[in-house]
């Protein structure tokens, strides 16, 4: 059981990262595979479901839903949920453009067409580690040592097997399906009013990892994983037809060569590929297929050895992330299927079919603008690290030299017909493909082929000493960065001090600093051209140049965005269970944040620029306690483990983020909230609040019959809050900036208390000459209770779900 201290010897490290083993990540994820839902559950730690603004109030799925297969997204500490750093091994594996700058929702809740800009597939991670290869995972969330940068958030350190001269093997198998899960309706009236199905899915996944020597100082070791998902769903009551079915797939692979030279160093070679590809056919814009492929790719060499008193070690990494978005067209039109009149406009789509099912105003949406897009990104990194006794402590030093490019591109015009109009005069110009005699195009926007490239060099540099008195310990560290985008010169001072009260008893002070890393999204956004605006009012007219403003998010004389930290720790021994007490306060305050500020721009709306204007803080309160009981008791009973930790929390902002819903007039997102309008940046900074104020988690970890079985249970608690959500009803308001447009309508809500109980099993069924098999079970949401709060059009919540699996080892 993962714990992060143990009873027999007390871990005096400055506030130790919290850390969680292969019997944490089985019981606390759920049946997807995904190791970050189980970090989710640690103490300040969220995934991007957690955060929704105002809460979660949408929570039904489809069978998209289950055929994405990439990590959910994790936020530390009340960061975003791009501002981590994340390794395998303590090799980064951070993606250089983790934010999306064009992001809109995601696939599978998506209502209409996809973002304009948008490039789907880009994520934090580059590498997408299965559970089946964790050892364990080492998770930083405060008090970070200087070693570390390039975040706001926390470190995230996937721990996997290393090569140790051994012949040895892994087989691993996992299903699932919406067979083995329970759906529940959660919508508010509780009925299926538009009759929608219950998602239709399967999974399956499959590993193999094997390790041999080669020589008596060299060995090597092969990991090989493939994860498949297939689904069905239906597409919207408009539209001629039924279902249409999509299929996604996920493949790691990695390899590490150890050789032991005969001076006493170390050479390793590692690589490590991620392959990812989803097939998504919309439902909601007819004929409309979108493919999403992702690549990931990383080799680092690294040599380790001792020189004198000096401990050195040396890496050379270098990396490449590809995506690519293949769309089957290049336009996307919003035609009328019925009016807020209630007339039918028919024309020449024969194709939509207004249905009894559907009320009120109806698109018959065709195509989508994504379009043929790509991304491309290289970063070559070289590391030094060097290490001493040094009065009467350790010195510790690094530098890196990092050097990135970023290419991203869109193959051809996109042109969006984003408005329609009753054509009162029957007539179109010859030609027109987008007007027929009911309706013609009013609003056409033309986003125009591209191809960019962003270049940047950054030097990062760090110096730590550390030392042990008698009842203190101290760790001081400074860090220094410098990249050429921004042109800035970053001083991160790093401070822990702990002082032990009493054999039993220790209190930690930590005083950091930490700079964000993500600059080369904003410097991809400048690049990237606006699309370009035309209205006509009638179709026989010549379309006329319409202005929205424009958007100049220049980085020029800007700061680094950064994080100021305060963290008090008090940890100890409980002299009547034998367990051990953490408890830790967490202030931090973010500082010169990025965001937008509207300027005149002489046009009808006005221009966007990028600030240091933003500001954000997080404060919390965690206690944990952790013990383990060997043979407590019943004969057979090896072990009990317990751990429990707790988190009350508060996050402010001064706004979401530097970019807004869109780009576009037309998919700007506004809400309407107590008789006033707000855009999606508005309302994040009224509401403030993302995080659940109160969570806990509870685990038991059993071990029987000398390993032969176990058994784990963890409870994940979310309580009761008051927050705001979305009511899944639209209604045209006035906006002071906007005019009247279609506003998303929220209310004010009591989320209830939701606890979700997972269980894990495993049974040892054979063991034979080294060689063991086991056969697993895992049930999420074991209570079978529900979250709630789903939409009419995805009414359907996951219940109780179950995965089945195998392993072999020898």
């Amino acid at each position: 059981m993962g714990i992060i201290y143990l009873e027999e010897e007390i871990d005096w490290g400055a506030l130790a990262p919290l850390t969680m083993d292969r019997e944490d990540t089985d019981t606390f994820g759920d049946t997807s595979g995904d190791v970050n839902e189980a970090i989710a559950t640690l103490p300040n730690v969220q995934n991007e479901t957690q955060r929704t603004v105002g809460g979660v109030s949408d929570n039904g799925v489809s069978s998209d839903s289950m055929l994405d297969l990439q990590p959910s997204k994790l936020s530390i500490s009340g960061a975003a949920v791009t501002e981590n750093n994340i390794m395998i091994n303590g090799i980064g594996i951070n993606s250089i453009v983790a934010a999306e700058p064009f992001a809109v929702g995601s696939l599978d809740k998506n209502t209409g067409s996809t973002g304009i800009d948008t490039i789907y597939g880009l994520h934090p991670q580059t590498q997408y580690v299965p559970e089946a290869f964790i050892d364990g995972v080492e998770v930083q969330t405060s008090n970070v040592s200087a070693r570390y940068g390039g975040f706001q958030g926390g470190v995230v350190n996937y721990l996997l097997r290393e090569p140790n001269g051994e012949s040895r093997g892994l087989l691993t198998f996992g299903f699932s399906s919406d067979d083995l899960t329970t759906y529940n309706l959660e919508t508010e009236s509780g009925t299926n009013p538009l009759n929608r199905a219950k998602p239709e899915w399967t999974r399956k996944e499959v590993g193999v990892e094997y390790e041999t020597p080669l020589t008596d100082t060299t060995s090597v070791l092969l990991s090989f994983s493939r994860n498949t998902a297939w689904g069905r769903k239906p597409i919207g009551h408009q539209y001629i037809g039924d279902r249409v079915e999509s299929e996604s797939s996920s493949d790691f692979g990695r390899v590490v060569l150890r050789h032991e030279l005969q001076d006493g160093g170390v050479f390793k070679l590692s690589g490590a590929a991620t392959e990812y590809e989803q097939e998504w056919q919309s439902n909601y814009s007819y004929g409309y297929q979108l493919d999403t492929k992702t690549s990931g790719r990383t080799l680092s060499g690294e040599y380790t050895n001792i020189f004198g008193a000096w401990d050195l070690s040396a890496r050379l990494t270098y990396s490449r992330n590809k995506v690519a978005n293949d769309s089957n067209v290049d336009y996307y039109a919003n035609w009328i299927g019925r009016n807020t009149d209630d007339t039918l406009y028919d024309g020449a789509l024969d194709w939509c079919n207004v249905s009894p099912l559907t009320t009120g105003y109806v698109s018959c949406m065709e195509g989508g603008f994504t379009g043929n897009k790509r991304y491309d990104d290289k970063t070559l990194h070289a590391d030094l690290d060097l290490s001493r006794d040094l009065a009467g402590g350790r010195l510790n030093f690094g530098a890196s030299v990092i050097k990135s490019q970023a290419k991203r591109a869109r193959l051809s015009d996109t042109t969006a017909y984003a408005a329609f109009m009753p054509n009162a005069l029957g007539i179109c110009p010859p030609g027109d493909l987008f007007c027929n005699a009911d309706q013609f195009w009013f609003v056409r926007v033309i986003y125009p082929a591209y191809a960019l490239e962003v270049d940047a060099m950054k030097y990062e540099t760090f110096l730590e000493w550390e030392r042990s008195w008698e009842r203190f310990d101290l760790r001081a560290g400074l860090r220094l960065d410098r990249n050429d985008v921004m042109d800035n010169t970053d001083i991160a001072p790093r401070l822990s001090l702990g002082y032990r009260l009493s054999d039993t008893v220790r209190a930690d002070l930590g005083l950091n600093r930490y700079y964000s890393d993500d600059y080369m999204a904003y410097a991809i956004h400048d690049k990237t051209p606006r699309g370009i605006n035309e209205t006509r009012p009638v179709p026989t007219m010549d379309p006329v140049p319409y202005d929205f403003g424009e958007y100049r998010y220049t980085q020029q004389g800007l700061k680094t965005p950064y994080t100021d930290e305060v963290a008090l720790g008090l940890t100890a021994a409980d002299p009547w269970t034998g367990g051990t007490w953490r408890m830790t306060l967490l202030n931090r305050h973010g500082r010169d944040q990025f965001a937008h500020s509207s300027v005149p721009s002489g046009g009808t709306y006005p221009d966007n620029v990028l600030t240091n204007d933003g500001w954000n803080r997080y404060r919390s309160a965690t206690l944990e306690y952790a013990r383990v009981w060997d043979r407590p008791g019943p004969r057979l009973l090896d072990s009990v483990g317990l751990r429990v930790s707790g988190v009350v929390a508060d996050r402010e902002t001064s706004s979401s983020g530097y970019y807004n819903a869109s780009d576009e007039l037309n998919e700007i997102d506004l809400i309407w909230y107590n008789d006033k309008s707000y855009t999606n940046e508005q309302f994040d900074q009224l509401t403030g609040n993302y995080d659940i104020p109160v969570r806990a988690a509870v685990e038991v970890q059993t071990s029987w019959d000398r390993g032969r079985y176990g058994l784990g249970l963890g409870a994940d608690i979310n309580f009761g809050y008051e927050g705001v959500r979305d009511t899944d009803e639209d209604e045209t308001h006035v906006n002071p900036i906007y005019g009247s447009r279609p506003h998303s309508v929220y209310e004010d809500y009591r989320f209830k208390t939701y606890a979700r109980l997972n269980l894990s099993a495993q049974a040892r069924v054979y063991s034979a000459a080294g060689r063991d098999v086991h056969l697993k079970l895992k049930v999420a949401n074991l209570l079978n209770k529900s979250l709630g709060g789903s939409t009419d059009m995805h009414p359907w919540v996951e219940g109780r779900s179950y995965w089945l699996g195998t392993e072999v080892t020898w």
